[in-house]
């Protein structure tokens, strides 16, 4: 391979010697590596620069008085023994990225192996776009919420999913406090809640004053079905919150007739399943109100954020209110109930929308890396996945899901973190922690998931290497 056509090849991974620091950023940042090879006009290696040594560049203030790249190369290059016009100089281990050059120091390949850095179970993937939009607004100096970003967000979020409008919050656990609220929820209220969720869905019903009343799941959808609804609605139900569990949908439409039919509202947790479809449609736009959570694992985040979604201007304007310590709406200090400071700052918002301009591209992404452990996983005994959903259903893959013997479970986690592996068990069901344990009832199918569910990396940082990695790593354990 000539080093001209290498450098075109692999140009994700590769900067030139006369590009900007701002050049290199964005090409280390798209990439997910956190770093790129330098080359000089003529393809010669020059050596690497990486975002940690930017980072401490941009606090030295050098950029100051020079954006070149100078101050950040690093050396370190691996020749290839293949070819005997090559130098005879031992490789060097450069981890993840790995240059090749002939015996002219000219680049002819890179390797790319993710599995020499340590892989987190999610890793979010800011790319240019982000670092743009973050540069834009703190350049604006609307960094509080009131910047252009915040109704940016909102607005796209909105169009996303198909509702009328958006209200951008501060995480998901306070979208889903202020969905309660305004949807008229409180002491004396029982609101239906999977047993089988993160804690936030019932904390914010806690929060509220309300009762939770536990249901069971459903073990081929993981999620609230009307069938296990039935069993624990009475005449003090109120709302209903079904969880779109690990990106697969509850079954909604049904389950939003039923409640509406007898005066109970819906509030859909859409906390991991921006993008799932039922029926063909966006999950989030059946409710009366759907809430999503922007935190830094989520499909589209902001580091920390959520947002709430409806079709009623009346609780859109009960939530705006809420949000921003109950003040009237074009008014200021004068406040018409007791509220929260709730809000999304702009800088968190720009790079939300970095996040929502590419959610396909992370969705597809996702989406193939959980192709890959099923391909190579599903041989070796005991491990499962999750089953498959009846046409209706369009689940999306937040993080990829496994199931293992339970016995083993601990086990091949701690084997996966001996080999820089981050893996995480499924979430404990609510009936069985102490502080919910007034609450607690029976749930066979939510128990019996939580202890064999584990969940795998997922995100850029994932390629078939790691996947192959990940497959000794089962393998060892589990044989």
């Amino acid at each position: 391979m000539g080093s001209r056509s290498a450098v075109l090849e692999h140009r994700e991974f590769v900067c030139k010697r006369s590009d900007n620091v701002f050049a290199a950023i964005e090409k280390c940042l798209d990439n997910g590596l956190g770093a790129c090879l330098v080359v000089g006009d003529d393809q010669s290696l020059i050596g690497r620069i990486t975002l940690d040594d930017i980072r401490s560049g941009i606090l030295d203030g050098h950029l100051l008085g020079d954006t070149s790249l100078e101050h950040y190369i690093q050396n370190g290059v691996r020749h290839d023994d293949d070819d005997d016009r090559l130098s005879n100089e031992p490789p060097i281990d450069n981890g993840p990225l790995v240059p090749v050059v002939d015996y002219r120091g000219h680049l002819i390949d890179v390797e790319v192996d993710r599995s020499k850095q340590f892989v987190q179970v999610a890793k979010p993937h800011l790319s240019h776009h982000e670092f743009r939009a973050v540069l834009d607004a703190f350049i604006s100096t609307w960094i509080s919420s009131k910047g252009p970003y915040v109704r940016r967000l909102e607005s796209e979020v909105a169009a996303y999913v198909g509702t009328q409008h958006g209200v951008a919050v501060s995480n998901g656990t306070v979208a889903l406090h202020l969905a309660l609220l305004a949807l008229g929820i409180g002491a004396g209220d029982e609101v239906i809640v999977p047993d089988l969720t993160f804690a936030a869905t019932v904390n914010a019903v806690l929060h509220c004053g309300a009762t939770p009343i536990l249901a069971d799941i459903d073990p081929l959808t993981w999620t609230l079905t009307l069938e296990q609804i039935e069993r624990v609605f009475t005449p003090r139900t109120k709302a209903i919150i079904p969880v779109h569990l690990y990106g697969r949908p509850a079954e909604i439409g049904p389950i939003v007739d039923f409640a509406h039919a007898r005066g109970c509202v819906v509030i859909e947790d859409c906390a991991e399943a921006l993008g799932a479809r039922y029926a063909d449609r966006v999950v989030g736009q059946f409710g009366d109100i759907g809430c999503f959570s922007f935190y830094a694992n989520k499909i589209v985040t902001t580091g920390e954020g959520g947002i709430c979604l409806t079709n009623s201007p009346a609780a859109t304007g009960t939530i705006m209110q809420l949000r921003d310590h109950g003040v009237a709406p074009g008014t200021s200090y004068w406040h018409e109930r007791v509220g929260y400071n709730y809000r999304m700052t702009n800088l968190q918002a720009a790079i939300g929308c970095g996040q929502i301009w590419r959610i396909n591209e992370t969705l597809e992404r996702n989406r193939r890396i959980e192709r890959m452990y099923r391909e190579r996983l599903a041989d070796i005994p005991g491990v499962g996945f999750p089953p498959d959903l009846p046409a209706i259903y369009q689940p999306v893959v937040w993080l990829a899901c496994a199931h293992v013997p339970a016995d083993a479970r601990a086990r091949l986690i701690e084997q996966a973190r001996h080999a820089d592996i981050e893996m995480r068990p499924f979430f404990y069901p609510l009936s069985t922690l102490p502080c919910y344990e007034k609450y607690a009832r029976p749930c066979p199918s939510s128990l019996a998931l939580s202890r064999t569910g584990i969940n795998l990396p997922t995100s850029s940082a994932v390629d078939d290497r790691v996947v192959e990695k990940i497959r000794r790593v089962f393998l060892e354990t589990l044989a």
